[in-house]
């Protein structure tokens, strides 16, 4: 069993049970971890993997969502201490596991949550379009208790399980929904008789509901994160106070939060210019400090608090990727930097921590570049080969759009620098941690706005000696391979290589088979649908420019991906192929995201023989002993497919 790369989850109520997600055997499998005796049980054993799994507050049974390729499936269940439906499959027949849920449909997964002491437990499924939630005990009968339209996440249930939060987007009418849990359907029309409460957002005002406070039994409260002025802002909510704003908790660039032991402790991950920092706040002021004013503010009440008190957790330099609590106030984390693969990092605020590593370590071959330009400054990260240049560069395009490159280990970067390559990863406008102006003022010039960013550090690094004029392409997964195949079409002239996986290659005909998840985040991209605002799409369409194509170009694609469907890939490569243009089709298992690390090495190394093939000769490579090795556990530490 390899190392874990996810943190644990960990029983509220048990404080030595947790469940983890390892890679066995090169996928990753649910595993129980009994902390006071160290030793840990392979839950699963699912050919494709298992990706999302939880544990009980009370430590007695752990829930694996078993999904197929496509990302559908059903929640399971297993006691702790192990019985026949886990291991070999998915569900027993004596009793000691099966549906964590028994009546929920299968459909994708959109959150899992429990009340304070797992009485009660809640999921939300995406089904035909429609989000459903259901609650029922553990292994129990589930109940429905309401459905909407398009795509809503569960954050959380209620201590007192009697509300749900959920999400949907977050500067829309719903982007928090609070539904009480006790409503009855209506007889005759199959509802619930009260609607749920919304706190609505704007394109000033943008809401993400994180998690109920768990000590607030009697009264819930939630806890969100609130976008506005340009600030990301720690904020609450009650239904007795309404929307709350902790100023003294506020930010220039994104945040996420949490509730962190005592009665209104908080605890704060910043990324910023892609690296992570964490504090912990008391939402409650010292002594003697009271409020200083209230003031309305749209549809609800806004509170002005005294300074919290906020502490900084010493961590090294680098990136935290996933991060979760022990009962006692431990805090694991999975933390990598540049060149160090990710590792587990424990803290414990108010001591001394001797895990760290050492902050003074890394390759002295990788920068960071900031270029200039009339509306912000575009951050990269420069990894180079041994000794001068130029070389041959390889921009690899990161995905979401709502995400960052960070000062993270990425094994991709290490093998393609091996190789001989420069590798450039740019930050373009849309990614986050740059704040919230970089990442939503760009018009809806969906794509285009972004290749020019990545044609402007191109320019900056052909100039400076470290580029290759005639030898820079793009590399991308996902929304990054999208926007790879968009610039070989727009900036024919700059990019004499392109490798998209798993690609956005015709967006009309993406958004109309695409999840429900992702198509709502293209009517907030573009305003609107291909019907609404065609011009934007065809604006932002590969398949608009690809006559203009006259590189080769590499796509790699699912028959079964959801997200990126087949069919628009496979349109785009007969265009190349009609027009004569130098290019493969390559066809993979595993979906959008594939959860065997074989699946990863193996397009890595289509891409590399296909990067070699497009600029021969083969390039010079440094002796093996001065570039760090990849090893193969580590392969899901970079972006996945």
């Amino acid at each position: 069993m390899t190392q874990a790369f996810q943190s644990p989850g960990f029983a509220a109520l048990a404080a030595d049970r947790a469940v983890e997600t390892r890679l066995v055997e090169e996928r990753w499998q649910a595993v129980a971890w009994d902390l006071g005796t160290g030793r840990r049980r392979v839950v699963t054993d699912r050919p494709e993997g298992v990706h999302l799994s939880e544990i009980e507050p009370d430590g007695e049974a752990i829930w694996w969502f078993d999904a197929d390729s496509a990302g559908e499936g059903r929640w399971w269940r297993e006691p702790f201490a192990g019985g026949t439906g886990g291991a070999g499959g998915a569900g027993g027949t004596d009793g000691t596991g099966g549906a964590a849920l028994h009546g929920v449909p299968p459909g994708r997964a959109y959150g899992v949550a429990f009340d304070r002491t797992g009485a009660l437990a809640a999921v939300a499924v995406g089904v035909d379009g429609a989000s459903h939630c259901y609650v029922g005990p553990p292994a129990g009968e589930a109940r429905l208790v309401g459905s909407a339209p398009g795509y809503l996440s569960l954050a959380d249930l209620s201590p007192d399980g009697r509300l749900l939060a959920l999400g949907g987007r977050p500067d829309g009418d719903d982007s928090v929904v609070l539904w009480p849990t006790d409503t009855r359907p209506d007889a005759q029309h199959d509802t619930p008789v009260d609607g749920p409460l919304r706190l609505a957002g704007n394109r000033r005002l943008r809401l993400w509901p994180i998690e109920f406070n768990p000590l607030a039994v009697h009264e819930p409260e939630l806890l969100l994160v609130a976008e506005e002025d340009e600030r990301y802002t720690v904020a609450t909510w009650r239904a007795s106070t309404g929307l709350r704003r902790h100023p003294g908790l506020s930010f220039d660039s994104q945040i996420s939060a949490g509730w962190y032991q005592g009665p209104r402790g908080v605890l704060i991950q910043h990324e910023r210019a892609g690296r992570s920092r964490l504090l912990l706040a008391d939402l409650d002021p010292p002594p003697g400090q009271e409020a200083t004013h209230v003031q309305a503010h749209a549809q609800s009440r806004v509170q002005s608090h005294a300074q919290p008190r906020v502490q900084e957790i010493s961590t090294p330099g680098g990136t935290i990727h996933d991060l979760s609590c022990a009962p006692d106030g431990t805090l694991h984390c999975v933390w990598s930097r540049e060149s160090t693969p990710p590792r587990p990092l424990v803290l414990r605020p108010g001591t001394a921590t001797a895990d760290h590593p050492d902050p003074d370590g890394g390759d002295t071959s990788r920068t960071r570049r900031w270029t200039p330009r009339p509306y912000g400054r575009i951050h990269s990260f420069v990894s180079t080969p041994v000794g001068p240049g130029p070389w041959p560069t390889l921009f690899l395009v990161h995905g979401g759009p709502a995400t960052h490159d960070r000062d993270s280990y990425d094994p991709r970067v290490n093998a393609l620098v091996d190789r001989g390559y420069a590798v450039v990863r740019t930050n373009y406008r849309g990614s986050t941690g740059y704040g919230a102006r970089w990442q939503h003022e760009y018009g809806h010039r969906v794509g285009l706005a972004q290749i020019e960013d990545l044609a402007a550090v191109r320019a900056e690094l052909v100039a400076d000696g470290t580029a290759l004029a005639e030898r820079t392409g793009l590399c991308g997964f996902s929304w990054g391979g999208y926007l790879a195949l968009l610039a070989m079409g727009a900036q024919p002239e700059l990019w004499s290589l392109g490798m998209a996986a798993q690609p956005i290659a015709d967006y009309p005909a993406t958004y109309r088979t695409t999840t429900p998840a992702l198509r709502e985040l293209d009517r907030q991209l573009f305003g609107g649908t291909p019907d609404e605002v065609p011009e934007r799409y065809r604006a932002a369409d590969p398949r608009t420019y690809v006559h203009q194509v006259r590189s080769p170009v590499l796509l790699v694609a699912s028959r079964t991906d959801e997200r990126c469907p087949p069919d628009q890939v496979a349109g785009y490569a007969a265009d190349l192929r009609r027009l004569a243009v130098p290019h493969e089709l390559l066809w993979v298992d595993g979906g959008h995201y594939s959860r065997r690390t074989a699946d990863h090495r193996s397009v890595l190394a289509a891409m590399v023989r296909f990067a070699e093939h497009a600029w021969p000769p083969p390039l010079p490579r440094p002796p093996r002993g001065d570039r760090p090795g990849v090893p193969a556990e580590s392969m899901e530490g970079g972006e996945q497919l």
